[in-house]
């Protein structure tokens, strides 16, 4: 179920899942990505909407529940976010596009505890490629 999930949201964000066409590193990277969210997905921390956007509620937040965070479909506005960034600021990049497309602030990925960030950081690869 978790997988056809993961497919359904592959194909309302028209991504490419063909991972015969990828090269290894790529695949190695798309494989660790499905990973997370899969698990995600199969934990409830992760649900896909009704219009196959992501929805995941962070599960290690001090002080109480945490809100879900949805992940719309990127536009070009999103990419150009990154742009506000200087070229060596690779993670500042991510949380730019994050911030962005989640319609939140970057801070609140900058808070996000590691186990966390990583399943945000998956989904955000799988736009990225």
């Amino acid at each position: 179920m978790a997988e056809q999930e993961f497919e359904r949201f592959g194909e309302a964000m028209d991504l490419d899942f063909d991972v015969s066409f990828m090269e290894d590193e790529d695949r190695k990277g798309f494989e660790v990505a499905k990973r997370r969210i899969v698990s995600a997905i199969m934990s409830g921390a992760m649900v896909v909407n009704d219009d196959g956007c992501p929805i995941y509620t962070p599960q290690r937040v001090e002080g109480g529940d945490a809100n879900p965070i949805t992940f719309y479909e990127p536009t070009g506005a999103t990419y150009m976010a990154m742009d506000r960034k200087k070229k060596t600021e690779d993670m500042g990049k991510m949380m730019a596009l994050m911030a962005d497309y989640t319609k939140t602030s970057s801070g609140l990925f900058g808070k996000m505890k590691n186990a966390d960030l990583k399943v945000c950081l998956a989904v955000t690869t799988l736009f990225l490629g």
